[in-house]
């Protein structure tokens, strides 16, 4: 741009010096000489293979996480494949996993990192890493601004744009339901979303970076009048990237954990409002330039993608195999503690891996709302080889439990408060997430953790393991469980589901314990599932005295299943001394601060790894909040 004072068709341009205020572009000499010379120092084109590297970091690391993957596949295919090697390679190799995962399963505890959300060690240090790559890339290179604005634009906003712009991909990415990165790593998409929130803010900081230079450059040229007449010149990127940049502030302040679940359904409508804005903002401030365009279609190519295949694969109302906008008989009754039981009949060929969840909706009571919500109960062609077609398979019921909170759930209570049982019909969008491996051929034991309505991902997994038990086709040949409940009578969601479950248990595999954090009142009561010789005794009996409880009856030949504590778990003291098969996997589903003493309990319980009592000890917890 010409900031000359001058007429450019004076030859006496040609001449005079860069100091002039007159030679401020190319009709001068001295200003195209130095032009020249400030290009092919930095050059402007170069900054694009910025944009390329960092597109090439994510490949590689998608790459690394598919080899993973398909490692982990083959080792689980059956229960006598899961081996490493020889045993001193094996002891080695689970030694050196085992100090990783010291580190990397801890986290940092207090109500402010519960409002924070801040994950583990390991994933903090890794987007360190990878913050630290990128500021390398960033102030490596000097010099970060040309000696005037008519050189070019400052080589520390064009590299730090692009990258932010190739991260635009990615990030749609990993925020999909139905997602490749999902399919190629076996990550599912509520895991992905913790990264999906933390490269949002990594692309905001080098947009911020971008930013700033195209503010200074001007200002120190020519103070607020440059900066006022560069930033409403016609076409000026100045002015059309303040739109996208003030669309990524909106979206990643929005995504703080603490906003996010206090307003969720809020959050969920602006965001992929934003999102769409920030997009097509992002077309119109690039204009074009070398690639840039070509990370925008990219964008909008997966997330196309991401859409159809989630509304014509995992919705079942508009699956191609089903028939269309017809929903599923779904039956709600209502339980103590704020508490429904959803149950609905999935349609044909539907099947599901513990742990997993589906999004709902119920056209009766609102066409908008789609919330998700943990299976509570296992899929029976997930306990078999699967070697049927699964469309062929029948019917399959799904449970649900919904606590009821605000929003939707609120309303959802309200919908059946007045009758404690209704019959109506919902839409299934699902299942997503889960632990995608075959864990139950990896894994001696299992100890499940819940903490309050925690307990619908570990009562699938407790189903799903017990039949697979009795079956003898697992790995696995003990499962724990560890269930926390403000309130006795909460107990009472699942008691039919537990006695049903302790009336497969024939060789004595299960063990349960039920820890009340609520005042303790006598009067309430609590159920204890005692097995008898000639199976499993359906009455649930009641008792206030805990000694009764822990012991065994020996004169009618029953035993306890159920142990009654009350009081929070001591995970820390609890989970290494119930960890002593070779190789444990601790699975903790409930409240964020029950999830961070679960995490550190399983961090130091890697010191009985490394001292050669087990093999293995890993941790998987469900993560909520997409």
């Amino acid at each position: 741009m010409d900031h000359g004072q001058g007429d450019s068709s004076d030859p006496s341009l040609g001449t005079i010096p860069l100091s002039d205020p007159r030679c401020r572009d190319d009709t001068c000499l001295a200003f195209a000489v130095a032009h020249n010379l400030s290009q092919k120092e930095v050059s402007y084109y170069y900054q694009y293979e910025y944009g390329h590297w960092t597109t090439w970091l994510y490949v590689i690391l998608v790459f690394i996480f598919l080899l993973a993957h398909g490692v982990r596949t083959w080792n689980d295919r059956s229960p006598r494949t899961n081996q490493i090697g020889e045993k001193s390679l094996r002891s080695l190799h689970f030694k050196a996993v085992a100090a990783v995962r010291y580190l990397s399963y801890q986290r940092f505890s207090g109500k402010l990192f519960d409002w924070l959300g801040l994950p583990s060690y390991g994933l903090l240090g890794a987007f360190l890493l990878l913050a630290l790559f990128f500021a390398i890339l960033t102030f490596a290179v000097r010099p970060y601004y040309r000696q005037f604005r008519g050189f070019g634009s400052p080589p520390l906003a064009i590299r730090t744009g692009l990258m932010a712009t190739s991260c635009t991909p990615i990030l749609l990415a990993l925020a999909g339901k139905a997602n490749v990165i999902t399919l190629l790593t076996g990550v599912g998409h509520e895991k992905l979303n913790v990264i999906h929130r933390w490269v949002a803010w990594m692309c905001f900081g080098l947009s911020l970076v971008h930013t700033i230079p195209f503010i200074v450059a001007p200002l120190r040229e020519g103070g607020y009048e440059a900066l006022r007449e560069q930033f409403y010149s016609p076409g000026g990127f100045e002015y059309t990237g303040v739109p996208p940049l003030a669309m990524l502030f909106g979206l990643v302040v929005l995504s703080i954990p603490y906003l996010r679940h206090r307003f969720y359904e809020a959050f969920y409508h602006l965001h992929i409002l934003l999102a769409i804005s920030y997009v097509g903002l992002m077309f119109w401030h690039s204009g074009n330039l070398g690639d840039s365009w070509a990370y925008l279609w990219a964008t909008i190519a997966v997330w196309l993608a991401s859409i159809l295949v989630r509304f014509f694969h995992f919705n079942q109302s508009f699956n191609v195999h089903n028939q269309w906008i017809e929903g599923s008989p779904t039956h709600l009754h209502a339980l103590p503690g704020n508490m429904t039981r959803i149950d609905v009949l999935a349609p044909h060929g539907f099947s599901w891996r513990p742990g997993q969840h589906c999004f709902l909706r119920f056209p009766s009571l609102s066409i908008f709302d789609n919330h998700p919500f943990t299976i509570a109960n296992s899929c029976a062609s997930s306990r078999t080889t699967m070697k049927a077609d699964s469309h062929k398979q029948d019917p399959q019921p799904m449970t649900f439990f919904v606590r009821s909170h605000t929003g939707f759930t609120k309303r959802l209570s309200k919908y059946i408060e007045n009758n404690a049982d209704i019959s109506a019909s919902a839409w299934i969008d699902g299942p997503y997430g889960g632990i995608l491996r075959k864990v139950e051929n990896a894994f001696d034991s299992i100890l499940l953790v819940a903490g309050g309505a925690g307990i619908t991902a570990c009562l699938a997994w407790l189903q799903h393991i017990t039949s697979s038990m009795e079956l003898q086709v697992v790995r696995t040949r003990r499962v724990s469980l560890i269930w926390a409940v403000h309130e006795a009578e909460h107990l009472d969601w699942v008691r039919t589901e537990l006695s049903e479950i302790a009336s497969v248990d024939s060789r004595g595999n299960i063990e349960i314990s039920f820890y009340v954090t609520g005042p303790a009142s006598d009067p309430t009561p609590h159920p204890q599932l005692n097995r008898a010789d000639g199976g499993m005794d359906r009455e649930i009996k009641v008792d206030t005295d805990e000694d009764a409880l822990n012991q065994a009856s020996p004169g009618n030949g029953s035993r306890s299943l159920g142990i009654h504590h009350q009081g929070r778990p001591p995970l820390a003291d609890l989970i290494p001394s119930m960890i002593t098969s070779p190789r444990s996997l601790v699975i903790g589903c409930g409240p964020e601060s029950m999830k961070i003493d679960l995490s550190n309990a399983c961090a130091r319980s890697q010191r009985k790894v490394l001292n050669g009592e087990v093999e293995e000890i890993a941790l998987w917890t469900e993560t909520f909040g997409w």
